[in-house]
């Protein structure tokens, strides 16, 4: 649900693949064991600068001021050079390479002056031993995401090269021979190893994004490009992993709004979707890849590759999918073979995948935030899938599920019908099963369960306002009213659609980053209005008065202002959330009286 960095799980499922294919290494040549990597990446970066300089002569160099500004830390560093830089944008990569602070992140001051990249050091009379200061956010593993970089351009190279001999079946033994040793997916490993065990979310931040300026995702989808284009039939199984691979670090480059703009510059959206497209998922019915002579004689090796491929296209997509490009939400929600798609992520076998299953409903999650896809989410036969993974969501001796694995489907569920509930498209013909199942989530959903599980899968969530447009649902608006008609039922689904939104607040809310997001999003208010405006003695409302008696033991909460209360109060009763966010208070009060 959301842009998310999610380290237990994309380690589990990498780890599972690689030592899947370990094991049949001595029969096929595939993949060798992952290498060991050292506790801290950090080391290997400090050994390659040593080697650098080892032996040369320091020629330039300047007394260097690190300023820290994410923990207000400062420290002196001398910055070395064995040669004299000309720019500004010199030292900037200087600075990069010795302390491992990002080109993007770094300002650079000499005295009271700031200096530009674009300059030269001899324009602000910059001599060796000067001193400077470096402001910056974070560091990052420079030499770890400069080093990915060079394999991506690596592979890409070699594959470009023996792509005609892949489309024949057999090959070589000494292009099988040259596939085991150029395309070593195990030289990932440093990149996952340095992005999820960095120690905050900045980090991260730094780390993808120095990755995609250095132009690693560019090369990602060219090199998924020249992937696709061998059909998997008669796909070597290196190949295959590295198809894997490309979904998977796509995903961890994607899983940032900052990095929104870069990814969708550079990202070629119809990769993602022809590597879920790669197997049909039917209802039902055991995910089946195709025949492949490299590996029908390894067991279950080709079904968690191909299921691997499907957890991590679809989790890149839902990524995607959350950024500001509703053409892109309204193209795959439009398209037939997509939705199918989905509905068999949702329902095929084996049930115990939950991963999957999480992931297909957070991508129909994603999409539901564009309002215009509505009404191709609302078909019967996609609410139907929904209804039926709701109800096989309970543990059984079959699916190998815990209760709170089984809670937190349900809640994912709850929230993407609730959002579908909320539009202007019904589907009267199925809201009596939905409101069965809703009251019986609700009354067993724990908010600090679900956080605590929702921290251990590592989701993090990005965007609020679909979440908050849903609590604001107008259950007093005209159009509202028709559509509940006389059947108190369907009112009462509106209620527990509402009451759901508020949980996700419960939810969300308990960590202090997502406290701060909604207080930098100008959300907070709205929030806290919720006690106000929703209808008396309802069970919605008590959850929004528990709420906002949570946040007050956490924050310092200040009331509100006049005009966001009676927007708060116009949204939740006439016009929805979406409209009292952009329209004059004077304009809205007008229609009403």
């Amino acid at each position: 649900m959301g842009n998310r960095e999610s380290p237990a799980r994309k380690n589990e499922q990498s780890e599972e693949l690689q030592n899947s294919a370990t094991a049949h290494s001595d029969d096929n040549g595939a993949i060798a064991a992952a290498a060991s990597l050292p506790n801290a990446v950090g080391l290997q970066v400090a050994s390659i600068k040593s080697k650098k300089m080892k032996g040369k002569k320091i020629i330039y160099s300047l007394n260097v001021t690190l300023s820290c500004k994410e923990d207000g830390s400062t420290r002196e560093r001398e910055l070395g050079l064995t040669w004299v830089p000309g720019t500004i944008a010199d030292l900037q990569d200087e600075v990069q390479d010795q302390f491992n602070i990002p080109v993007f992140d770094q300002k650079l001051t000499f005295g009271p002056t700031t200096l530009s990249s674009k300059e030269s050091i001899q324009s602000y009379s910059l001599r060796s031993g000067d001193s400077i200061t470096v402001e910056y956010t974070t560091e990052a593993n420079v030499a770890v995401m400069l080093e990915t970089v060079t394999f991506l351009q690596k592979t890409l190279t070699f594959l470009e090269s023996v792509e005609p001999q892949l489309h024949l079946f057999p090959i070589s033994p000494e292009l099988q021979a040259s596939l085991q040793t150029e395309i070593d997916v195990t030289q990932l490993d440093a990149f996952r190893h340095a992005y999820h065990s960095a120690n905050s979310p900045k980090r991260r931040i730094a780390d993808a994004l120095l990755c995609i300026n250095a132009g690693g995702l560019n090369l990602l989808q060219r090199l998924h490009s020249a992937i696709l284009r061998i059909p998997l039939k008669v796909m070597p199984l290196q190949v295959q992993l590295l198809e894997f691979e490309m979904c998977e670090m796509t995903w961890t480059l994607s899983a940032h709004t900052e990095t929104e703009a870069a990814v969708l510059k550079e990202l070629k959206l119809d990769n993602i979707v022809q590597s879920l497209f790669r197997v049909t998922l039917l209802p039902n019915a055991t995910i089946s890849p195709p025949r492949n002579p490299y590996t029908e004689s390894l067991g279950d090796i080709q079904l968690k590759v191909t299921n691997n491929l499907i957890i991590t296209s679809t989790g890149c997509l839902s990524c995607v999918l959350e950024y500001e490009s509703p053409n892109i939400q309204i193209d795959l929600a439009s398209n037939p073979k997509f939705l199918e798609q989905i509905e068999g992520a949702l329902q095929s076998l084996p049930a115990s995948i939950r991963l999957r299953y999480l992931l297909a409903m957070s991508l129909l999650t994603a999409l539901a935030y564009n309002l215009d896809t509505h009404r191709y989410l609302c078909k019967p036969h996609v609410i139907q899938s929904i209804i039926r993974t709701w109800k096989n969501a309970d543990p059984t001796p079959e699916n190998n599920a815990t209760r709170t694995e089984s809670i937190y489907l349900k809640y994912f569920t709850a929230l993407q019908i609730s959002m579908l509930c909320a539009s202007r498209h019904s589907f009267t013909t199925q809201y009596l099963q939905i409101n069965e199942l809703m009251e019986q989530f609700l009354s067993e959903a724990d908010a600090n369960e679900i956080h605590t599980y929702e921290r251990e899968l590592g989701y993090v969530l990005n965007k609020y306002i679909p979440y908050l447009r849903v609590a604001y649902m107008p259950y007093h608006a005209k159009k509202t009213v028709q559509a509940c008609g006389s059947d108190p039922r369907y009112r009462n689904l509106q209620m527990m659609c509402i009451e759901t939104h508020v949980l996700f607040f419960q939810v969300i809310l308990i960590g202090e980053r997502e406290r701060k997001r909604m207080v930098d999003q100008g959300l907070m208010d709205y929030v806290i209005c919720l006690p106000s405006v929703l209808p008396d003695g309802s069970r919605a409302q008590q959850r929004a008065k528990d709420l906002v008696a949570m946040l007050g033991k956490e924050m310092h909460l200040q009331p509100p202002s006049l005009n966001t209360m009676a927007r708060a109060r116009l949204a939740a009763t006439h016009f929805g959330l979406d409209r009292v966010l952009k329209a004059p208070v004077q304009e809205l009060l007008s229609e009403v009286y």
